[in-house]
């Protein structure tokens, strides 16, 4: 019963407050018209139902009702009813009848509108059509002054009624006005600050990007400003150096050392935070070539040998002759090595350091792994785990105690991640620390010499001139380096040939190399994905070529009504993809 009272309308709270007053009212009207009449059981039952009984009745009745609303408006056509068998039982009396008859009229009206009033009204005349029938449609005018004094009484009193509960309607219609007005007022305010917000986020953001745009010429233009200085600082503290060792002035040498020492720092500074900001800008060129990793990495141990011994450190180098080749960056796998040797060499004193290098190849993929160990300081998690932040180091005493900026793990942690690889590190206080680069260990096949330079940008692209084979040819378009590499792993162990794009040039590639599927990413940091994906259905040439969207943006109407023929969204099961990339390799080997 609790339960359905909470869900029961308001209007029948609303006609209970009215039906009562209102019944007992023509409740009165009858005892005084009937009065004088035969005392009857049933007359007076009736009397006593109408007047006390139905209004209980008919609340309970509606509330019991699973549609309240609907049973409440069954209730008020069965008052309208009643009072038409009344009206016919008081021998359609003028005074009673009008004031019953219109009161219960009224209330239909006002609630049920025309249509309901009228239905209202055929229920009162289905009263007096059943009434009247037995008491053959007698009419008799004539009332006694107590029923004439009620009736007036009555109409003052249902009229009071209704229009104390209009009253009573129209003071929470205009209080609801008021707090509509008010929270209107709120939500424009709110508005007109959130317009403010925007606006000052917009210029801000123009601000940014003005600022942004600021410091790449600034640091285009301090490049060369303060390199050219620097160049001639460390050309003449190296000639003045040997002049004086030649002349016997020995005594100026270690002076003139500390300069150079000083100036290669201040250009080490200076490369590093160009470095940074042409990887946070994008504007961080690979140049591929391959070559071996023995090779590359005895040229690192040769530079990196005196400052790791300068230390009093044991220098251990662990890399097998036959590790084979790698294509890659060289200058920068080597200033990633460099990093981490005189990393090591400075926090460590008559230790230990070791490089140690291997190539996995698994389930994983064919990685290399480059790992420098020391026996130095080491770190507590907290201080690893803000170790690749820029100019951040373990904490102010290690800074004060060993110099430096924090920039040379930052950048490179982010060179590794722009060569497709990564970089982990493990570290105990007083136990010392070890890093560990991995790098893919695949050789993409290339057309002429090995050394041949090719240039690819931060967004990425690596291409593989494979020669013409029966393998199905796939362009992976997205602007991840991470997850061109995954693509490039997984579909190439089910058979297919891949080519990778950071999404600037993937028109280009897809024209070029007319590939049999391509994926695509919509997401792309240098281009719209969506024109991108216009541009590849609108090329004839590639009209046929199936394109998979593989993206983070869940919109696959917009994809599917742009062309694509199937639309997966990131992150997918691996099995799914390979399931719809064999599907569609066969049409495309068909095609």
């Amino acid at each position: 019963m609790e339960a359905k009272s909470r869900t029961v309308h308001p209007l029948v709270s609303l006609d209970y407050r009215v039906r009562v007053p209102a019944m007992f009212m023509v409740g009165l009207v009858l005892v005084s018209y009937f009065w004088d009449y035969p005392r009857s059981f049933w007359l007076w039952t009736a009397i006593a139902f109408t007047g006390l009984a139905w209004p209980q009745l008919a609340h309970l009745a509606a509330r019991l009702s699973p549609d309240t609303k609907a049973a409440e408006l069954r209730n008020l056509l069965f008052d309208s009813f009643i009072i038409g068998c009344w009206t016919a039982a008081m021998s359609f009396s003028p005074l009673p009848g009008m004031t019953m008859v219109t009161a219960i009229v009224a209330a239909c009206l006002s609630i049920g509108g025309v249509r309901f009033a009228i239905f209202a009204a055929g229920a009162v005349c289905a009263g007096v059509v059943f009434v009247g029938s037995f008491t053959g449609f007698q009419v008799d005018t004539d009332v006694s002054l107590p029923t004439t004094i009620l009736s007036v009484l009555g109409t003052f009193s249902f009229t009071s009624i209704f229009g104390y509960h209009s009253h009573v309607q129209t003071r929470r219609v205009l209080q609801a006005k008021k707090e509509l007005a008010a929270q209107n007022k709120r939500i424009q305010d709110q508005y007109t600050v959130i317009e403010r917000a925007l606006q000052s986020a917009l210029e801000a953001n123009e601000s940014a990007r003005e600022a942004s745009r600021a410091k790449s010429i600034f640091l285009a233009n301090m490049s060369h400003e303060l390199r050219t200085p620097l160049n001639a600082i460390l050309g003449y503290s190296e000639m003045l150096s040997e002049d004086a060792a030649e002349s016997g002035h020995t005594d100026l040498v270690p002076d003139l050392k500390k300069i150079q020492t000083a100036g290669r720092h201040l250009l080490g500074l200076i490369n590093g935070v160009l470095d940074l900001s042409k990887i946070e800008a994008g504007k961080m060129r690979l140049y591929l070539e391959t070559f071996d990793v023995a090779q590359l990495v005895g040229d690192a141990v040769v530079a990196a040998g005196p400052i790791v011994q300068k230390n009093g450190n044991r220098f251990d180098v662990r890399c097998p002759p036959d590790i084979g080749s790698i294509r890659e960056d060289a200058t920068k796998v080597r200033q990633v090595l460099l990093n981490l040797l005189s990393n090591a060499a400075k926090f460590t004193e008559n230790g230990v350091v070791t490089l140690d290098v291997r190539r996995e190849v698994g389930v994983a993929g064919n990685w290399v792994f480059l790992t420098v160990r020391d026996t130095g300081i080491g770190m507590t998690p907290e201080q690893t785990g803000r170790l690749f932040q820029a100019f951040e180091q373990a904490d102010a005493g290690t800074m004060k105690k060993y110099g430096g900026t924090g920039l040379g793990l930052a950048i490179t942690q982010k060179l590794c991640k722009l060569m497709g690889g990564d970089i982990a590190v493990e570290s105990a206080p007083g136990k010392g620390t070890a890093f560990t680069v991995r790098l893919p260990g695949e050789i993409e096949n290339f057309d002429g010499d090995a050394t041949s330079v090719r240039i690819s940008t931060l967004t990425g692209v690596r291409i593989p001139n494979a020669p013409a084979s029966a393998e199905p040819l796939l362009l992976v378009i997205d602007g991840d380096p991470a997850v061109r590499d995954l693509m490039e792993r997984v579909c190439a162990k089910e058979g297919f040939r891949v080519v990778t794009s950071g999404g600037a040039d993937g028109l280009r590639l897809a024209r070029d190399e007319r590939p049999d599927l391509i994926t695509l990413e919509v997401q792309l940091p240098d281009r719209d994905g969506w024109e991108l994906l216009q541009a590849l259905r609108s090329d004839k040439a590639l009209a046929r070529t199936p394109v998979i969207v593989v993206t983070i943006v869940d919109d696959r109407e917009r994809g599917l009504s742009l062309g694509a023929t199937e639309y997966l969204v990131k992150p997918i099961d691996h099995d799914r993809l390979l399931s719809v990339l064999a599907r569609h390799r066969v049409g495309a080997r068909v095609a």
